[in-house]
């Protein structure tokens, strides 16, 4: 069976949030509401309410790329960046092309003062999306892994 997977990048959410319009039978219809409710207080920047929301959907939901890359954006933002340099990796392992794991991946590392990991990332954004590189790239050179974030808020 052909997994189906219509992903909309949330504009007027902050960091673009994933929203997932319709997903594979192989995810739990409980999992889904749980990302649906989770990218409500993510939207709101609610980080809390929006971790234990993707942190249901992770236990529930299992191969959900989408829901571990939102749930380590949300600890990057309350100041849990080795928890969310965790998950980033497991979103990548589960789609190794997810162009915004590896960016906000890079934003981590630039967190945590590992230019680079940063780079490393970003050489991979490079590949796969020259935009988003162009504005992770004056992230790195700003030692700033918030910017681009800001801009869109």
């Amino acid at each position: 069976m052909v997994l189906f997977l219509l992903i909309v990048l949330a504009s007027a959410s902050p960091a673009f949030a994933v929203d997932v319009t319709e997903v594979s039978p192989n995810i739990s219809n409980e999992a889904l509401k749980a990302v649906k409710r989770g990218l409500e207080y993510h939207k709101a920047k609610q980080w809390s309410s929006a971790i234990n929301e993707y942190e249901r959907a992770v236990a529930l939901g299992g191969r959900f790329p989408e829901a571990f890359n939102n749930l380590a954006y949300c600890y990057r933002k309350v100041g849990r960046v080795d928890r969310s340099i965790e998950l980033y990796k497991v979103a990548i392992a589960l789609r190794p092309l997810f162009v915004q794991a590896h960016d906000y991946l890079a934003r981590a590392h630039l967190a945590k003062g590992n230019k680079a990991a940063a780079l490393h990332e970003y050489e991979i954004v490079r590949r796969l999306d020259k935009k988003l590189a162009a504005w992770l790239w004056i992230a790195i050179q700003r030692n700033d892994p918030d910017y681009y974030d800001e801009l869109r808020d």
